[in-house]
């Protein structure tokens, strides 16, 4: 029988529970609230695999909407789409999550059906065959796709042979190579109670819920070959690729080493990013798209990990206007450097950070994603109000001395996906 104790009691009355198979349970309740989402974040994703075996991790998240040991593909869907719910799953570099967000009287089917799909998948050999076209689909689609092929390919080639670099969806050898054999072997080591976080927010009754909770997946077993307190540090290699292609427009991105999400200066590197490039009041966009209207798509965004991260610069244009685009970004990032932000920009910026902030309070999606974050990995025990109050901390000297750390010119990596010929 599997029991449930209160083990800890995170900041802004959040709970997190632990039941008798090492599975932790995180509620933050909010009865004013007309949703409720739940979510089954498992700690393995792309990084976690190897050469051999890379796309494991996002196969297994395909199967499990293949039907259960009680109900089929079509069944299951059709159960969700009765409650209204929003079931859907994704892969990352280093989880798997699977959530439903539903009406608070539905919220018991939901759990039943991610708890069915987690612990009674049926992996049907002749299902398995039909979804590897799918996925290979899939991975066609990405590199058709010159946006997102210039970014995977930038990471892939600056974390080099490391598992970090692997794409989620995998290559289309190992896909054709999987079998329902194999998929419960690594199910069996990495879906387990240890690696498991369910996470539910909104407007619930904890009681309920947590007998629900602890029905729908008390035969998850407890131990397994986690990975998330193994991985190595990566090592950023500054790199640079050129790729042609039969498409219109050149597709360029720039990255920066930059911290990891669990980093003291996380606050002031989403500061730094939203002065950079996260808006339409950015340096980029302003100096590229509004003054120069060399480009329509010109951003920059940051690629954060446990351990590591990297801060991008994307921009597509005509490739006769490449040389003036990336003299113009280069130019900024030299006078960030050299004169740093301005007091104006600071205080623009802490307004919109904290402004986005309150807003993805409203989202029982958001709220379930983050509570699940904190307890997978155990950090950032943090109020909303205290994290506020670290935006607010921020100083120009912060910026400025993450600025000089990260934003240099000599170690950024650049990619480039253009059309044929290119002459640049």
């Amino acid at each position: 029988m599997v029991t449930m104790s209160l083990n800890n009691k995170l900041k802004d009355n959040i709970d997190v529970y632990s039941l008798d198979n090492r599975i932790r349970v995180v509620f933050e309740q909010n009865k004013h609230l007309n949703s409720v989402t739940v979510g089954v974040w498992i700690g393995v994703g792309s990084r976690d695999e190897n050469c051999d075996n890379n796309g494991i991790a996002h196969m297994i998240e395909h199967m499990l909407f293949k039907g259960t040991k009680t109900m089929s593909a079509k069944q299951l869907a059709v159960r969700c789409a009765i409650i209204g719910g929003s079931l859907n799953a994704y892969t990352s570099k280093e989880n798997t999550e699977f959530y439903c967000k539903t009406l608070p009287s539905c919220l018991k089917e939901g759990i039943d059906i991610l708890g069915d799909m987690i612990c009674n998948p049926k992996l049907d050999p002749e299902d398995l065959e039909r979804e590897k076209g799918v996925v290979c689909e899939e991975i066609d689609m990405y590199k058709d796709s010159p946006e997102d092929g210039v970014h995977e390919i930038l990471q892939k080639k600056i974390w080099k042979k490391q598992p970090l670099g692997y794409l989620i969806s995998g290559k289309k050898k190992n896909v054709n190579g999987f079998t329902a054999s194999y998929i419960r072997e690594y199910m069996d080591k990495y879906y387990v109670g240890e690696n498991i976080v369910v996470s539910v927010a909104g407007n619930f009754k904890k009681k309920e819920t947590l007998s629900w909770i602890k029905e729908a997946f008390y035969e998850v077993k407890s131990r397994g070959e986690a990975f998330i307190h193994n991985r190595i540090i990566p090592t950023y290699n500054t790199v640079s690729f050129v790729k042609e292609k039969d498409i219109e427009q050149l597709h360029m991105n720039l990255a920066f080493k930059a911290p990891s999400f669990m980093d003291e200066d996380r606050y002031a590197a989403v500061i730094l990013n939203n002065i950079l490039g996260s808006d339409v009041n950015s340096r980029l966009f302003q100096t590229v798209r509004e003054n120069n209207g060399l480009t329509y798509s010109v951003c920059s965004y940051p690629s954060s990990f446990s351990d590591t991260g990297l801060l991008h610069i994307y921009a597509a244009m005509n490739e006769t206007q490449y040389k003036k685009v990336y003299s113009l970004i280069e130019d900024i990032i030299y006078k960030l450097n050299e004169k740093g932000i301005t007091a104006s920009e600071l205080n623009d910026a802490k307004k919109q950070t904290i402004v986005e902030m309150t807003l993805s309070q409203d989202s029982t999606a958001s709220r379930m994603s983050a509570n699940a974050k904190r307890v997978i990995y155990n950090v950032n025990n943090e109020s909303f109000d205290e994290r506020i109050n670290r935006i607010n901390d921020v100083t120009k000297s912060d910026v400025n001395k993450l600025i000089r750390k990260y934003l240099k010119m000599e170690e950024m990596s650049k990619g480039i996906i253009g059309p044929m010929n290119l002459n640049i």
